[in-house]
Formats: C-alpha cells, sequence, structure tokens
C-alpha cells in the first residue's frame, strides 16, 4: 500500500467518523420505508415520539416531514450533529437529546418509542431487560414501543462477505463487510476505500459488535419489563415465521 493510501481511519463509525456513516452503512437503509410505514399504522395523530440511537436521522427526518413530534436520543454527539445538519438542510428542527440507551430516564412522557435496528446493541439479555424496563417507564400508560432486529435461529448459516460500491454526496466507496458469530456476540467489520473525484482514496476500518436474540428471547424480555400485549411480525410486516431474517416488534404498555 503507498504511502498516500496510509491517509486512514480506524475505529467506530458512530463515535469516530460519523461524517461518513451514510456513505458506508447504505445497506442497512433498505428498511427505512418499512420501518416508518410501521409507525404510521400504529401513531395516532398528535402522539410523541421517542427514537433512541437515532443515527443521522434516516427515519426521524421523514417523519419530521410528516409533521410528527419526535424527540431523537442518541449516544453520539457527531451522529445527532449530522442529524441535525440534515435536518436544517430541509428546514426542519430537530429535537435532541444526547446519552446513553442502557440510562435512559424519562416518566410517562412519550405515547411512542422506537429504535430500527438497534435493540441489539443491549449486550445480553440482562441488559435487554433492564433497558426494556427503563423504556417502559418512558412510555404513557397504553404507549408503545416498536423495534426491529435480525431473527437469531439456533441453526445460522455461514455469513458471507458482502461487497458493495456506494455513493452519497460527492464521495463513493467500495466497502467490504463481514460478520463473524462468536457465541451470541455478532462481530461487525467493514472495510472500506472511499474518494471523491480526482481526490486520493482514504482507507476506513470500522467495526462493531450486537447480541444477536431470538424471537422467543425478546418476547420473554418484553413480558418481563411490563408488556403484556406483544407482537412479533416478520420481515413482510405480516405472520412471523421461522425463515424471517428480520423481525419487527410492537409491544403495548
Amino acid at each position: 500500500m503507498s504511502q498516500k493510501m496510509l491517509n486512514s481511519l480506524d475505529g467506530n463509525a458512530y463515535e469516530d467518523f460519523p461524517e461518513y456513516y451514510d456513505l458506508l452503512y447504505q445497506r442497512y437503509f433498505k428498511s427505512v420505508p418499512k420501518f416508518i410505514s410501521l409507525i404510521e399504522t400504529e401513531t395516532k395523530k398528535g402522539w410523541k415520539l421517542l427514537e433512541i440511537a437515532a443515527g443521522t436521522g434516516e427515519v426521524v427526518i421523514p417523519l419530521l416531514e410528516d409533521g410528527y413530534d419526535v424527540t431523537s436520543f442518541d449516544l453520539n454527539e457527531g451522529m445527532l450533529k449530522e442529524l441535525q445538519k440534515k435536518a436544517s438542510i430541509k428546514g426542519l428542527a430537530a429535537k435532541v437529546i444526547h446519552g446513553d440507551m442502557n440510562e435512559i430516564d424519562f416518566l410517562e412522557a412519550f405515547d411512542l418509542i422506537y429504535m430500527r435496528q438497534s435493540i441489539n446493541y443491549f449486550l445480553g439479555e440482562n441488559n435487554l431487560q433492564n433497558g426494556l424496563k427503563k423504556i417502559n417507564r418512558a412510555l404513557k400508560p397504553g404507549g408503545k414501543f416498536i423495534f426491529n432486529a435480525p431473527n437469531f435461529r439456533k441453526e445460522q448459516p455461514d455469513y458471507p462477505v458482502v461487497k458493495n460500491i456506494y455513493e452519497y454526496g460527492d464521495r463513493y466507496a467500495f466497502v467490504l463487510e463481514t460478520n463473524e458469530l462468536d457465541g451470541r456476540i455478532l462481530k461487525h467489520a467493514q472495510d472500506s476505500i472511499v474518494w471523491k473525484d480526482g481526490g486520493q482514496p482514504r482507507y476506513i476500518k470500522d467495526s462493531n459488535d450486537f447480541y444477536m436474540y431470538t424471537k422467543e428471547e425478546f418476547d420473554k424480555s418484553l413480558e418481563k419489563a411490563g408488556f403484556p400485549e406483544r407482537k412479533i411480525l416478520g420481515g413482510d410486516l405480516r405472520v412471523y415465521k421461522e425463515d424471517s431474517k428480520t423481525i419487527y416488534g410492537v409491544a403495548k404498555k
């Protein structure tokens, strides 16, 4: 590798280089329209919403454009700044709170809380149940919680290497993605080459860990956290099937 290619970044996109997140994680935005449609189905006009692990605003910005009252909560200030920047370009006022999703401390403040592709950052069943109890406390009576997650099954296939070329704004990226299962921890890594037209390429290495849960474990944890009404849907937002790659959950306090 030449000296010019040593212009590199190594870390976590959320914390260390949030300005590259929208470029490098486009594969994970495919579920956004489906997730928004589920929110719209489960909400009523005038409801107050909280999104946990808001990221750079791929869900909240369309909701704000449709007139929803949403507060965005995220651990990483850099991600929230990217969210606010994108909202401002569209003339939207985004309400944001910087904080740890393991330590949310609201009392009956929201009608609906949602987490898109982030519930697996509760690492382990105790952390999941504790986090869900805090979410329950933050909901008004009769409030709802919505999430989606990978559908972990006992017989997991090997995770194939995924290769993509992305474009975002004036940047391009070749992304090589690998996922390796270590017990219940999924170790996710992305090695990317990023460039602009006529510019020198930059190498970016990005990694993070998730805890993989089964449908039954989600349902049990929701019940223990105080959600008497629960439904787990398949990736098509219909009846859950064993071979569903993704599950969607709706729980009512």
